[in-house]
């Protein structure tokens, strides 16, 4: 995800045009790592309810979607696989027939999971009606991915800013209105049906041609790039400036989770001590995607960003109290 939206940021400060396989390869690998990411936290929600059921369940279905992005990029997770102006390896006509399979498994088990605690009351009590984030809420935190769409929010960057290949495959919006965790736990599912349909389709559609764009070998300095990626977790974007010898002068990237985070306090508010590790959870964190930690005082508004140093300063004293 954010390998696609540097190389989108620099390719469009650059006036560069992916060729046509090259977005539709994009595209699969995308929702490859969706599909991969929703059910290893479908694995660890379970986890976390002590569902271990579960999670054995998720990661087993998951599998296989690994051992997909092994065989096409080398690697199983960080695929290696954006180059500015394309992709660095095509997927051949003899990969698709194993691609296909694959996915059609993962699709029916995936169904199997949905159907397994669809009506399990221990789910039920634990996910809906806990850790609510309202309609109104969740807009005026500017919250994101299916932590806004589980509150009815119905913004998707595929959709709304569509990039790779996604003008041509389209892509559907889920939308919950029970604003609870039940509710970002059945639009990960939907999604996760909704991404083996995309590269369903991206494979059905994808043209034969060049992988990569013929381009200068040196891109223009002081121009301006950004590019706007939906990551599992939520709307990701990366900001370039270009400079000398081929780096950039200016880069900066904000994940998701930066934005996310802000709704924790109204998702653990009036809930039960042990529903806020799900309800966090619920959320998809990660937490090395922040980048500081502010900390404002209440009685005089005054706020402080604190260094890597000071929190492992603080750390040590509270340890050693």
């Amino acid at each position: 995800m954010h390998s696609t939206g540097y190389c989108q940021a620099v390719e469009k400060a650059a006036d560069i045009e992916v060729p046509t396989r090259g977005r539709y390869i994009r595209n699969i690998l995308l929702e490859l790592e969706r599909i991969q990411s929703h059910l290893l936290w479908l694995g660890i929600a379970g986890h976390i309810l002590g569902f271990d059921t579960v999670l054995m369940q998720a990661w087993r279905i998951r599998e296989p979607v690994m051992w997909l992005c092994e065989k096409i990029t080398g690697n199983r997770k960080l695929l290696g696989m954006n180059l500015v102006g394309g992709v660095r390896r095509d997927i051949p006509k003899s990969m698709h027939p194993e691609l296909l399979e694959v996915l059609d498994k993962v699709a029916k088990e995936t169904k199997a999971v949905l159907d397994a605690v669809a009506n399990d009351t221990t789910l039920h009590m634990r996910c809906q009606n806990v850790g609510v984030i309202t309609n109104k809420e969740a807009i005026a935190y500017s919250l994101l991915g299916p932590t806004a769409r589980a509150s009815g929010v119905a913004i998707d960057i595929r959709v709304d800013h569509p990039y790779a290949a996604y003008p041509e495959t389209g892509c559907e919006v889920f939308v919950e209105t029970s604003e609870d965790i039940w509710g970002r736990t059945v639009i990960r599912i939907k999604e996760t049906l909704e991404a083996i349909r995309i590269i369903r389709d991206s494979l059905n559609m994808m043209t034969e041609g060049p992988i990569i764009a013929r381009m200068d070998e040196k891109i223009p300095e002081g121009k301006i790039g950004l590019s706007s990626v939906e990551a599992p977790r939520g709307e990701t974007h990366h900001f370039v400036i270009t400079g000398e010898d081929n780096r950039p002068y200016r880069w900066k990237a904000r994940a998701p989770t930066f934005q996310n985070l802000q709704g924790v306090s109204l998702m653990v508010l009036d809930e039960n001590i042990a529903d806020v590790p799900i309800g966090l959870g619920s959320m998809d964190p990660c937490f090395s995607c922040t980048e500081r930690l502010e900390v404002v005082d209440v009685r005089t508004g005054k706020s402080k960003i604190y260094s890597k140093k000071e929190l492992l300063d603080l750390s040590r004293k509270r340890i050693k109290k």
